[in-house]
């Protein structure tokens, strides 16, 4: 699909050339390998990006960050000790961590040509738990237990390193627009994995506002950019409280949170919307022949619509999915 027929619907129009679809999936191994640490990861990331691209034919790249996980909590030697978080001190403007994702982003828009592409900027909150597992030895959800535990002792220090985070993001923000010619920013938050945090006070007070400051600075850098609501590995939000969030396109996993695309983009007041597809393994666009694909590709359409509407799946799709998956799902949305 030409970039003029995806923007249109990024503006929230329709296309005359069937409906803008894209996929995308982590390349490295460990997508939390630090960069800084094994700078291979980069190589693999890029290399990973080109050979993705030459496969399977998206219509928008929605880059990944793999070797940029893990944030550098300076004078912090262990981000689970709050003395030691009360001295975090925020990144200089040309720390690697900064500068490495610029690099990063200038190199992944050469390689995705002339298609609309939009980097990822995960949210404080995610950052900030991510710091507190070894990755791939304890559970994801133990990263939130270990969070709000934190907040629950000191919500005032907590509170500080967030902040000290988002400015560090929105660094990262504005370097991509003075130095990229990137298209816009895909922004990943995910409400805390942990029923005390399961609650509106807790969204205000503390989630909503770090989202809001790094968002309302997106925004102020870029035009088109896309809010996801991420539910990885059976992660659950209350989409409703999100409407607030200014971002123009918004991602969600439609089974998780329990709404579908048109539903959706009625409750975001008619915002453009992407996504669809169950991105695991339990999927029909993982599991599911041709026939199966594109019926689901016609009926998530038949659903939503074709205005303002992008088709893709709840979040990155498995390393091991067959490509040709992919592409059906392609085939049938531009014949729609």
């Amino acid at each position: 699909m030409r970039k003029e027929e995806v923007l249109k619907v990024l503006h929230n129009e329709s296309s005359t050339e069937g409906v803008p679809i894209s996929f995308w999936r982590h390349f490295a191994d460990n997508e939390f390998t630090d960069a800084a640490k094994h700078s291979e990861v980069i190589t693999t990331n890029l290399n990973g990006h080109q050979d993705y691209l030459n496969a399977v034919d998206v219509d928008l790249v929605k880059t990944m960050l793999d070797g940029y996980f893990p944030y550098p909590f300076h004078e912090v030697g262990d981000p689970r000790d709050l003395s030691q978080l009360a001295q975090v001190e925020p990144l200089n403007e040309d720390d690697p961590w900064i500068t490495g994702q610029v690099e990063l982003a200038k190199k992944q828009r050469a390689i995705a040509g002339d298609k609309p592409i939009f980097v990822t900027v995960f949210s404080p909150l995610i950052l900030f738990k991510w710091a507190l597992i070894k990755h791939y030895e304890e559970a994801l959800t133990l990263a939130d237990e270990r969070f709000f535990d934190l907040y629950e002792q000191n919500p005032e220090i907590v509170k500080h390193v967030l902040n000290v985070i988002a400015d560090d993001q929105i660094k990262v923000v504005k370097a991509l627009r003075a130095q990229t010619d990137i298209d816009g920013i895909y922004y990943s938050t995910q409400s805390i994995q942990d029923q005390r945090a399961d609650n509106h006070e807790f969204f205000a007070e503390v989630m909503e506002p770090i989202d809001l400051k790094v968002q309302n600075a997106i925004n102020q850098e870029f035009q088109i950019n896309i809010l996801h609501i991420c539910g990885f590995d059976g992660a659950t939000n209350h989409l409703e409280w999100f409407t607030n969030y200014p971002l123009q396109v918004i991602n969600w996993a439609t089974k998780a949170d329990g709404y579908t695309l048109g539903e959706g983009k009625k409750l975001f007041g008619g915002r453009v919307v992407i996504g669809g597809f169950d991105n695991s393994r339990k999927g029909v666009l993982y599991s599911g022949d041709k026939q199966e694909i594109q019926a689901c590709v016609r009926d998530l359409i038949s659903e939503a619509g074709t205005k303002g509407v992008i088709l893709g799946a709840d979040c990155t799709v498995p390393r091991d999915i067959p490509y040709e998956h992919l592409n059906w799902a392609i085939e049938a949305a531009h014949k729609l």
